[in-house]
């Protein structure tokens, strides 16, 4: 890393020494880690930023809102009531056919569809043509007035009433309210009388329809009932007939009981050959296991407790002779003994064997005969049972018809009986009755002012949160403290916060308190001195001011309270305009206030700017020292009002500025002036504009970035440091200038530090 190594300063000497490598921050030696997540947001701050904009778009959209109700006709919403009641006549009503919650429901689904069909709509619009008549002007609010001053139309009372009869229909409903058997009908017009008359003209005429097919459908039922009943009559007298001969050709023998003798015994019969069955398949299956199985495992097969005995004993005796054997030759009386006793049993067992498997035999074939002849009997049984069976179901049909027909006839005598009665009541009762009848509605239902303009506001506030979010998403530039921190990864060693103008001065002052010249020099946050004492004047926010300043040169000169600070500190920004000058003068200001005495060199060959701000002559400077290299040390720095507070102003402008820049002599002149000043801060120009500020940074002990709020933008921002980076060039932080800081947390400051 490329970095000036200075010797240690002379016993005695009050100057600070060099600093080792250790203390900088090294660009090279750290990762660029972009702004993963944005710093907090300051919605007090945004609010005031953008309060205007805010106004202006809720003043607009309220304008908007009360011109929409200006320019729209108004419209009145009128509606009524009708019940659904359960009728009167319901056909085959024992039936369980009819008078649940479905049918109910599907009965005020059809009486809603009758009311929106055409032709029920047709008839309604030419009763409301001939029986309306034209309605008088209504509306004297501010709305209307304004209404007829713009708009210069007018239109005829039949014209009037036909457009409002025009807009009731296009705008009908009906519809059911839940849980309930009402229906509610609706309807809007440009006239309050049209409305509700169309609404109780539309109900009448309903009711009036309804009552006259109710009669029709009364005049027709009574004329159906009365054909059915005759046919079902005859129908019945029939039946009968049909059932009295059945039962006299079968010999009055037939008696229509649940269990027969016959069925009863073609069960006892099933059941016996279900037995027989498993009897039969039990045994037959072991009668094929005996004939599958070799003759030497018949007796492991067999279950006989004989054979079990013999196979034992023999088992036995084979034990004996195997033990014999080992001792005794097969000779030897013993050993034959015991082998004719093993061959007598085996005589004894292969009998007893042949003797169980022909008893096995013998039990499958009885019990396959009785399987047979329980099958045969079955068979026969059941033929005769499917005999009595037919018979039996010819004598349920005829006698089930009967029945039914027998049902069936009482059931149209009552309902006779029921549509006579129901012929006898008045048409006016009918099953569709007007609960509420409409009348004029006495204000229209829209536009309505006050939720047209309170809407248009809305609108206007969403607008200008919307422009004012693309606003702040658009804007890159570093704008909150720690912002620089997480972009660059490097240490932030001060913020410094702007104040607002007092009384009639300006927004932007130079440091000791003059206005700038030109906006564009001298930007950022400014402090006023006095030029008699040389400290910052008392008012609350040079305090804050001075401050601030305090806290970045602790943060630039502690470090981490174990390393050294530096001695020649190199101040330079991305771009113009950021406030480098304004930063350095006022930490030059800090640092002489430490008792140290600081050297501010003007580095900036092409705009030098440090004359004008502490009012020095700029007849000689830097430009001269590096030209004509016979200065003395005493003329390094001019005094300002401050004490201790030097300034090289950068002289008269010279043509070859890279010469004094790639020269021996500038080398020899910070040697001196270390040796001379304890601090020395040099006004470097934009690091991204010109290349002398990478120059002078050879001859600094580390550089301070300053980031303008606001205003830096974030890819100029690591556009420097990544310059630093391959200039091997010490970086010892960044200065946030210019933050806009809450209006809470100036006040904490103030309350703090006006004790």
């Amino acid at each position: 890393m490329r970095h000036l190594n200075h010797d240690q300063p002379e016993p005695g000497n009050n100057r600070l020494p060099a600093l080792p490598n250790s203390y900088f921050v090294q660009p090279g030696e750290l990762t660029i880690e972009p702004a993963s997540s944005s710093p907090g947001i300051d919605y007090w701050h945004l609010l005031r930023k953008y309060l205007i904009l805010l106004s202006l778009f809720a003043v607009a959209g309220a304008a908007a809102g009360f011109f929409s109700v200006a320019f729209l006709n108004p419209v009145y919403q009128s509606r009524a009531l009708l019940e659904v009641q359960a009728p009167t006549v319901t056909l085959f009503k024992n039936s369980g056919v009819s008078g649940n919650d479905e049918v109910s429901q599907v009965n005020i689904q059809t009486q809603i569809q009758l009311l929106r069909s055409s032709s029920f709509l047709r008839r309604v619009m030419e009763r409301l043509q001939l029986e309306t008549v034209p309605p008088p002007p209504v509306q004297n609010d501010i709305f209307s007035r304004l209404r007829r001053r713009l708009t210069t139309n007018t239109q005829d009372p039949m014209a009037l009433m036909t457009s409002g009869l025009n807009v009731a229909l296009a705008t009908f409903d009906a519809r059911p309210i839940n849980g309930t058997r009402i229906i509610e009908i609706t309807c809007d017009s440009t006239s309050p009388d049209i409305a509700a008359n169309f609404v109780n003209t539309l109900a009448n005429e309903y009711i009036e329809q309804n009552s006259q097919g109710r009669a029709q459908n009364l005049q027709q039922t009574s004329q159906w009932l009365s054909g059915q009943l005759e046919e079902t009559r005859n129908k019945l007298q029939e039946a009968q007939q049909h059932l009295q001969e059945f039962v006299q050709s079968s010999g009055n023998l037939f008696v229509l009981q649940d269990n027969t003798l016959d069925n009863s015994k073609l069960r006892q019969l099933q059941g016996e050959l279900s037995a027989i069955q498993a009897d039969r398949i039990a045994k037959q299956a072991k009668y094929e296991l005996v004939a599958k199985t070799s003759p030497e495992a018949l007796p492991g097969v067999l279950e006989d407790i004989n054979v079990r005995g013999y196979q034992t004993r023999i088992a036995d005796l084979r034990r004996e002779a195997a033990v014999l054997k080992t001792t005794l030759t097969p000779d030897n009386p013993k050993v034959k003994k015991i082998e004719v006793q093993i061959n007598e049993l085996q005589i004894t067992l292969n009998k007893e064997v042949t003797a169980e498997i022909q008893r096995i035999k013998n039990d499958y074939d009885v019990a396959l005969r009785r399987e047979k002849l329980l099958s045969a009997d079955y068979t026969k049984q059941a033929s005769q049972v499917s005999a009595e069976a037919t018979k039996a179901s010819q004598y349920s049909g005829l006698k089930r018809e009967v029945e039914t027909l027998q049902q069936t006839y009482s059931a149209m005598l009552l309902q006779a009986n029921e549509s006579n009665i129901n012929s006898s009541v008045p048409l006016g009762m009918g099953t569709i009755r007007l609960v509420d009848p409409s009348t004029p509605p006495a204000k229209p239902y829209k536009p309505r002012p006050a939720l047209n303009i309170a809407f248009g506001t809305m609108a206007g506030l969403f607008l200008s949160v919307g422009i004012a979010f693309l606003w702040e998403r658009m804007d890159k530039s570093v704008r909150t403290p720690g912002h620089s921190r997480t972009l660059l990864n490097v240490p932030e060693l001060g913020v410094i916060p702007s104040i607002e103008p007092r009384g009639s001065r300006p927004a932007w002052r130079l440091l000791l308190g003059r206005e700038s010249r030109n906006a564009g020099e001298m930007v950022g946050s400014e402090v006023s001195l006095d030029t008699r004492v040389g400290f910052w004047d008392s008012a609350p926010a040079s305090q804050l001011l001075a401050d601030s300043f305090r806290v970045t040169l602790a943060s630039l000169m502690l470090g981490n309270g174990t390393r050294r600070p530096p001695r020649v500190i190199l101040v330079t920004s991305p771009g113009a305009g950021e406030g480098k000058t304004t930063i350095v003068s006022n930490l030059g200001t800090a640092l002489a206030e430490t008792g140290r005495s600081v050297l501010i060199l003007d580095g900036d060959f092409r705009r030098p700017r440090l004359h004008k701000v502490f009012d020095l002559a700029d007849t000689w400077g830097l430009t001269n020292i590096l030209e004509e290299g016979s200065a003395a040390p005493e003329r390094f720095g001019l005094l300002t009002t401050v004490p201790g507070l030097f300034v090289m102003p950068n002289g008269p402008k010279s043509g070859s500025i890279s010469k004094m820049l790639y020269g021996s002599e500038i080398r020899r002149f910070f040697q001196m002036v270390r040796e001379k000043y304890d601090i020395v801060l040099i006004d470097a120009p934009p690091i991204l504009e010109v290349a002398d500020g990478r120059l002078l940074a050879e001859f600094a002990d580390g550089v301070l970035l300053v980031l303008r709020s606001g205003v830096t933008d974030r890819v100029a921002a690591l556009q420097a440091y990544q310059q630093l980076s391959e200039d091997q060039t010490p970086l010892l932080g960044t200065v946030l200038n210019d933050f806009k800081a809450t209006r809470r947390s100036r006040q904490g400051y103030y309350n703090y530090a006006g004790r």
